[in-house]
């Protein structure tokens, strides 16, 4: 077997259109979800479909039509971090656990959430191992025992503890064999005969010995008339009543299950896996040994192909023309770096700077989304990338059309927009850090208004850095002492000014170079921190700075936002320290988000914060003063509440969450005004029965008047595009929902010149 290498064609200006399933864009209000599908925990397979589960829900595969569907919270899924999947063999039920226990089951489009492991109030770990279909019930495997689930009462229905003396007992696998239920156990291999008025006795259940074998094991499973059981790297059989050694393995087992007639064993050692087969004779073994397998966890064997399940490599299937990849479309991993729009482009970073600002050595890459399409580069797609770990930060060049992105570690790599890698790093204007001569850490990029690229250039001796435009750089040193040599993120202002945190608590510095980069002596700059006088920042913990359409800078704390609004006195320490604004949220006024950790602070085209914090998210009116949206994972679809950045398509209006659990975005209604004269386009057009939802009119100018009028001129709808996009939910001003017939919408900018922008379609 060989494996099929897959190119890499890159194109920053357009992405090339994938075969893989893309989704597509969610209506106003509505979520979806953007998470890594190729580390793959178990596989099933229903009449014409391959079920592929994940550690972020599950996809379908259909070889025949080549079509992915994918399933996860956003829809309608409990939980994130999927555990295990097993399709019931006679229905097309499947029941689905995940790593809190909660449990799932599914019937076509219905899910039905089970969960009571997770609410029960028993001590102990309810970690569950497998899932073992028996008629109507499900028999998990747990750390409690053997959980009984009744599908169709949709309830537990008992809890079995074949244990000495009825004692907990760790069960990890489940087999049934000529009625006989063996359980893989803390205590050995366990039996009973199967009728469940006795299962629930301890007594009804005995060991089964294992020459060789003392103490736990791990599998065991049915394959064909016979059993099998594992312990460690050690495969053994029952045939005819006899046990006997079938299997040894030199490398760690990482799956075993049987398909077909066949009997599949998974190993892994050092990021290369094999397959080891034994046909049904069970005399002779065959390796399976390819690039594309690097740590299996199942195996299925459809119509003489073979179809693996890896944990790093998604769905691959096997055949005598070689070995291919199947994955549907999906960033690679989970951003936990910062993200930025640019090029109508989402783009996200996968690394991040720890709080003891090290990094974590994270290869992940990081990834891009344009058109319904994301991109992933990494060292599998561009091998240049393997030397510059913990990506954390992106950048994007207008005039070149490159992207940049920060390592920390591995200094910085530009991508040309024909694919083309170069780094910078020793030798190049990337300095190391004064206390490890090997490390070149990049932990802030950022263009300015001239097209010059601004560099934080973490623990080096001068570590702001300026890449100019004609291509020449110079360093700064900054005039206040900051422990380490600190520095990251850098936001750029509406009057070039450069914003640059000095994380581990040293607060945020301003610089202004007066418009000319090589003369000093203009030079201006600014220290933040806590307490009066000293900039009045709530702490001096800085986590993320951002410019809104005002001129007006909200800077965001692990103890809450402040607002810099100084104007010209902004370099005055005496006339300027930020404002701590006060926000009313249910009849109480208080600091904005004291004590939150503020990870990032995003603006929508309407001059709204979106606001990021360990704790779900925040939407806030312009000013601050009020909240218009609260999510988190118990109110909505975000996936954790635990989120690092926020990135805005500002032509959407999507709003993208990166969060502990992966990327999620919710369609907000504010897009960015149009900048130049265009027809609206108003969506979803017609509208017809049974839909409803809000509408949209986009690419309208800043805060543009909207009236919506029936043919005769009769005023329906009036109201104010949130930058430049208007909605409206279908009703007229009494709330009635309108009838059938073709509606006239009015767009006046700010010289109230008003004009037809767009008819809207409404079928009943």
């Amino acid at each position: 077997f060989y494996a099929m290498k897959r190119a890499l064609i890159f194109s920053l200006a357009c992405f090339a259109l994938h075969a893989l399933h893309a989704q597509t864009l969610p209506s106003i209000g509505q979520w979806r979800d953007h998470l890594p599908m190729r580390s793959i925990v178990n596989l099933d397979n229903s009449s014409s479909k391959l079920i592929a589960a994940t550690s972020f829900g599950y996809f379908t595969y259909d070889p025949v039509s080549k079509l992915y569907d994918v399933h996860t919270k956003s829809r309608g899924l409990s939980e994130v971090n999927l555990k295990h999947l097993a399709k019931d063999p006679v229905s097309e039920k499947m029941l689905i656990v995940y790593e809190n226990a909660n449990i799932d089951l599914v019937e076509g489009d219905q899910i039905r959430n089970i969960p009571d492991v997770l609410l029960s109030k028993i001590q102990g770990d309810k970690t569950i191992h497998h899932i073992l279909w028996a008629g109507t019930e499900a028999l998990l495997s747990s750390n409690l025992g053997i959980i009984v689930v009744n599908t169709q009462r949709k309830e537990i229905r008992d809890t079995y503890r074949p244990g000495s003396n009825g004692a907990d007992i760790k069960v990890f696998q489940l087999s049934l064999l000529n009625n006989v239920l063996y359980a893989a156990s803390s205590e050995g291999l366990k039996k009973a005969s199967f009728q469940a008025s006795t299962l629930g006795d301890f007594r009804s259940w005995t060991l089964e010995p294992i020459p060789g074998i003392t103490g736990a094991v791990d599998n065991v499973l049915r394959w064909n008339d016979r059993l099998v059981a594992r312990k460690g790297d050690s495969i053994f059989v029952k045939s005819n009543g006899v046990w006997s050694l079938l299997y040894g393995s030199s490398q760690p087992i990482t799956a075993i299950n049987a398909s077909g007639n066949g009997l599949y064993i998974g190993q892994s050692l050092q990021g290369k896996g094999t397959v080891v087969y034994f046909s049904d004779t069970g005399v002779q073994a065959q390796l399976i040994a390819t690039p594309s397998i690097s740590f299996p966890m199942a195996c299925l064997k459809i119509n003489q192909e073979l179809w693996v399940g890896d944990k790093n490599n998604g769905l691959i299937k096997i055949s005598t023309t070689g070995d291919e990849q199947f994955l549907p479309n999906a960033p690679y991993g989970i951003a936990s770096g910062s993200g930025t729009y640019a090029h109508s482009t989402v783009w996200a970073a996968a690394g991040t700077i720890g709080a003891d600002g090290k990094g974590k050595l994270n290869k992940t890459g990081f990834f891009g989304f344009k058109d319904d399409q994301w991109q992933n580069f990494n060292s599998r797609s561009m091998p240049a990338l393997d030397s510059l770990p913990d990506i954390n930060v992106l950048a994007f060049d207008p005039s070149k059309q490159s992207v940049l992105a920060g390592s920390f570690g591995g200094g910085m790599i530009e991508i040309s927009k024909e694919g083309k890698p170069l780094v910078y790093k020793q030798g190049s204007f990337i300095s190391p850090a004064m206390t490890d001569p090997s490390s070149f850490r990049v932990a802030g990029l950022a263009y300015d208004l001239d097209l010059n690229l601004w560099i934080s250039n973490h623990g080096a001796s001068q570590d702001l850095v300026v890449r100019k435009k004609d291509g020449s750089t110079k360093k700064f040193t900054i005039p206040f002492p900051h422990v380490g040599n600190a520095v990251a993120t850098i936001t750029v202002d509406d009057q070039n000014r450069k914003w640059i945190i000095s994380p581990q608590g040293n607060g945020l510095f301003c610089f202004d170079d007066g418009g000319t980069i090589d003369q000093t002596n203009d030079d201006k700059w600014r220290y933040f921190r806590q307490g009066r006088g000293n900039g009045n920042l709530p702490s001096s913990n800085v986590l993320r700075v951002e410019s809104d359409r005002n001129g007006f800078v909200w800077v965001g704390t692990d103890r809450g936002v402040a607002i810099i609004q100084c104007g010209d006195d902004l370099f005055n320490n005496t006339l300027c320290d930020a404002t701590l604004p006060v926000v009313q949220q249910d009849n109480f006024a208080g600091l904005l988000l004291a004590e939150e950790m503020v990870n990032d602070i995003k603006v929508d085209g309407a001059n709204r914060k979106w606001v990021a914090s360990k704790n779900g998210v925040w939407l806030l009116s312009a000013d601050g003063q009020k909240t218009i949206q609260r999510f988190t994972v118990s109110n909505s679809s975000l996936l954790s509440n635990e989120v690092f950045s926020i990135v805005i398509h500002q032509l959407t209006g999507e709003v993208f969450f990166f969060t502990a659990n992966g990327i999620c975005s919710y369609r907000g209604t504010a897009t960015a005004a149009a900048t130049e004269k265009k027809k609206p386009f108003v969506f979803p057009n017609p509208l017809l029965s049974g839909i409803t939802g809000t509408i949209a009119i986009r690419d309208l100018p800043e805060n543009a008047w909207v009236r919506i009028t029936e043919l005769d001129g009769r005023l329906v709808h009036q109201s104010r595009s949130l930058g430049g996009q208007a909605i409206w939910n279908g009703r007229n001003y009494k709330g009635e929902r309108v009838n059938s017939g073709v509606y006239l919408v009015y767009a006046a900018d700010e010289n109230n010149q008003q004009q037809v922008a767009a008819k809207i379609f409404f079928i009943r």
